[in-house]
């Protein structure tokens, strides 16, 4: 039998409760401005390239992107941002550091070649219209 949710219960991509303080952008990035190594851009695909037997001792922000950008999908460094309700920057910054310690892959968009191909954006939007 399916578990019923509690009442006030958020769901994994609901805001935190009203009054409830967030943390602040800066503990996010530890007051890094800048990514150490790792540059990422807002449609970089992220994917996480650990089990989730590493995510204890992590900080929570970091299992939680952990846990959201399981393979075989991965996010959008935009859409990890949108989910965790914090600003761009500091969402780069934070994936940077999970990049630069090995948690995560990121692969970068494709580029306009390989997005072009008439026929298959054609072949693509036949098979929506099936739908």
């Amino acid at each position: 039998m399916p578990e019923e949710p509690q009442p006030g219960a958020a769901g994994p991509d609901a805001p935190p409760p009203r009054g409830r303080r967030r943390t602040r952008l800066y503990a996010l990035t530890d007051g890094r401005t800048a990514a150490p190594r790792t540059v990422l851009t807002m449609d970089t695909t992220i994917t996480t390239a650990v089990g989730e037997d590493a995510y204890g001792g992590l900080p929570t922000e970091w299992r939680t992107v952990l846990a959201m950008c399981a393979e075989p999908g991965g996010l959008a460094v935009a859409e990890i941002a949108a989910r965790m309700h914090i600003r761009l920057t500091p969402a780069t910054l934070l994936l940077g550091e999970l990049a630069d310690r090995g948690l995560i892959r990121h692969r970068p968009p494709l580029s306009g070649g390989e997005t072009t191909n008439v026929h298959t954006l054609m072949r693509i939007r036949d098979n929506l219209a099936r739908i």
